[in-house]
């Protein structure tokens, strides 16, 4: 945050924001006004600039597209991690609860410094970080107590996030292929700004509309037939990790794999594949995923710049803004596993190994949650119980 003020992406936010300047590539004109609120409505608008010197930076090369597309899946999967930690039991009434609130927070003072202190608040106020340390009858019931949420919670979650940030990520980011204007490209970005919110808004809403609906849901195994709570809640609950992996790794695999073609067999696709030839080429492992150095950030003149000067700037700024905040979340799951999974660390290890190469690190915190998550069936009486639960 601190090179904003010096590499000149700071001033341009600033002169776009103000009266009467545009932002070079960008669709003219520039909105400003999106509440009526002008402190506001001034806050979002370099919020809306600094995405917009992204997504319609026309010159910038397929590196940034690629990381892009990477790190917004990373940003959706660790998001519905969070998510689903705040809906669990046992930190109902907990500030760890207040998910929506967080995001709000961290969309505005980043990814890196928020998450942090959330993940290190958790650990202090959650019983869920305090599992460890029992035998298998009492750790499988303190599991059961903490570690469920509400099964229509779990079956809606990832509609949630999907309709909340996933969609308005796709809409933002294709304006001349969906035909916007330049006012309802602006309006998208300004709406994504509040993911947070959508998402909660849209979780709580079709939660309460299916229960009264439909009323409460029971735990049910993979075959539809009624099961112990432990076992159903691991039935329901693995839609929501496998949403999470399927973004993480549907992004990653082609994205990793392209750039770490070898030269030779680069430069042969690219003869062989003319068409996509600059993506082939431009896609390779430094300049898609190693940011610039702290102390020698990419610069630009305010006053004097072109197509493709505008991204990189935005893109170094979210290499560290995600790479720091998703490995924080990784180290979180990777203690959780570590202290209540009552696993080998070897078999830890490899977890982590495997799926940060499958999908990256939102996927191996994913996955380790996932396996920690097994917990809630340990001493758990093996006959089918009826339950009721929300």
């Amino acid at each position: 945050m601190g090179q904003m003020g010096t590499n000149g992406l700071g001033k341009l936010l600033r002169q776009v924001t103000g009266a009467g300047a545009e932002l070079t590539g960008a669709p003219t004109p520039f909105k400003r006004e999106f509440t009526g609120i002008t402190g506001l409505d001034k806050y979002l608008s370099v919020l809306v600039a600094f995405f917009a010197s992204l997504v319609d930076d026309g010159g910038a090369g397929w590196e940034v597209t690629a990381f892009y597309i990477w790190g917004m899946a990373q940003f959706a999967a660790g998001w519905t991690v969070l998510v689903l930690e705040g809906r669990r039991s046992g930190n109902r009434g907990r500030i760890v609860s207040w998910v929506g609130t967080a995001g709000i927070v961290f969309q505005n003072l980043t990814w890196t410094f928020i998450v942090p202190l959330y993940l290190a608040l958790h650990l202090f106020t959650s019983p869920i970080a305090k599992l460890g340390g029992k035998d298998a009858k009492s750790r499988g019931d303190a599991a059961r107590q903490s570690l469920f949420v509400y099964l229509w919670d779990l079956a809606l979650i990832p509609l949630a996030v999907t309709l909340g940030l996933v969609v308005p990520t796709i809409v933002m980011s294709l304006p001349e292929l969906l035909h916007q204007s330049a006012a309802t490209h602006y309006n998208w970005i300004a709406f994504w700004q509040a993911f947070p919110l959508w998402t909660v808004l849209v979780l709580d809403i079709l939660h309460n509309a299916c229960y009264f609906l439909f009323g409460s849901l029971s735990p049910q195994d993979a075959q539809g037939k009624p099961t112990t709570p432990g076992n159903g809640f691991m039935v329901a609950v693995s839609g929501v990790y496998q949403f999470g992996l399927i973004i993480s790794a549907v992004t990653q695999i082609p994205i990793l794999a392209i750039s770490l073609l070898p030269t030779p067999l680069r430069s042969t696709l690219a003869a062989t594949f003319p068409k996509y030839a600059s993506l082939i080429s431009q896609i390779t492992f430094a300049r898609t995923f190693v940011p610039h150095s702290l102390s020698a950030p990419p610069t630009l003149d305010p006053s004097n710049y072109g197509p493709g000067d505008l991204a990189p700037l935005v893109i170094n700024f979210l290499q560290y803004d995600l790479y720091t905040g998703n490995t924080t979340v990784l180290l979180w799951a990777l203690y959780l596993h570590v202290t209540t999974s009552g696993r080998p660390f070897t078999k830890t290890l490899s977890t982590t190994i495997f799926w940060t190469l499958i999908g990256g690190p939102s996927a191996a915190a994913i996955a380790l949650l996932w396996d920690r998550d097994e917990l809630v069936k340990e001493g758990e009486d093996k006959v089918a119980i009826e339950a009721k639960t929300k």
